[in-house]
């Protein structure tokens, strides 16, 4: 008997510094809205949805609530549950979104206001979900049948002025030793950034890695991240588990050109 797994593929805006957000044909444009909107006024955005595939999607939205965890990883909540949620200010013009292939369609994304709320920012993601699955063959386990889901997620943030721009600094670098990755066996570096702002901070931190008695530079990828207002986060970084000798680690935090740079050293012996 064949199973059959319903396997909901989470391809949301949420890419960092992208501008809209797609699935497999399906995207919606903008990913995040920034509403700014005083205590008792309404504001509108336009979503636009497009889908380039050769087949029909339809979506259903529905809205959450989201903080990030101390890796930065998204973690969801029931509507208006969070101190920082707006979930409950936000209407769409239509719950269900039906595109043909090669279509284009406009939804409204409504923000009213409440009146005495606190002064700071807020937030809420506004998530479409495709409602019938799409059947996917895997070849690899041919007795396996696969649903996949599709959905779609837009971040809407009320930004309601005058708020402390801060900065994005470091707090700790520390060398946690040799770990398990997918890889393999790797050494394992952590930032850990504070944002000391009220308003969402983006930014990519860029690691160099220096052997000190050759002068040899080991390349290292650039991770981008995003905090939320008053946030902490821990940002890892893999080396080669064999690193032998004296090396200088940097880390570079470039929140772009409004902010200086961030530089954060420390020197490792293995």
């Amino acid at each position: 008997m064949r199973r059959r797994v319903d396997l909901l593929a989470l391809v949301l805006g949420l890419i960092l510094l992208a501008p809209l957000a797609k699935a497999q044909g399906i995207a919606v444009s903008p990913s995040r809205v920034f509403f700014e909107g005083a205590p008792g006024e309404t504001v509108v955005q336009a979503l636009t949805f497009s889908n380039t595939s050769n087949m029909p999607f339809t979506l259903r939205a529905s809205i959450k609530d989201w903080q990030r965890d101390s890796l930065g990883r998204k973690v969801y909540f029931p509507a208006a549950t969070l101190e920082h949620s707006n979930s409950n200010w936000i209407t769409l013009s239509t719950s269900t979104v039906t595109l043909q292939p090669g279509a284009t369609q406009e939804v409204m994304l409504t923000m009213t206001v409440p009146e005495g709320v606190p002064k700071r920012l807020t937030n809420s993601m506004v998530f479409f979900t495709q409602t019938k699955a799409r059947q996917s063959t895997i070849s690899e386990t041919p007795q396996l049948g696969v649903n996949v889901l599709l959905e779609l997620g837009v971040q809407a943030y009320h930004d309601p002025g005058a708020l402390a721009v801060g900065e994005l600094n470091f707090i700790a670098f520390e060398d946690f030793g040799i770990t398990t990755a997918a890889s393999g066996p790797v050494r394992r570096l952590g930032v850990k950034i504070k944002n000391s702002g009220e308003l969402n901070q983006d930014a990519h931190l860029r690691f160099e890695l220096t052997d000190m008695t050759t002068g040899e530079e080991l390349p290292v990828s650039t991770v981008p991240i995003a905090m939320l207002p008053g946030a902490e986060q821990w940002v890892y970084i893999d080396a080669d588990a064999g690193l032998d000798g004296r090396y200088l680690a940097v880390a570079i935090l470039d929140a772009g050109s409004s902010y200086d740079l961030k530089v954060a050293e420390k020197e490792l012996t293995y």
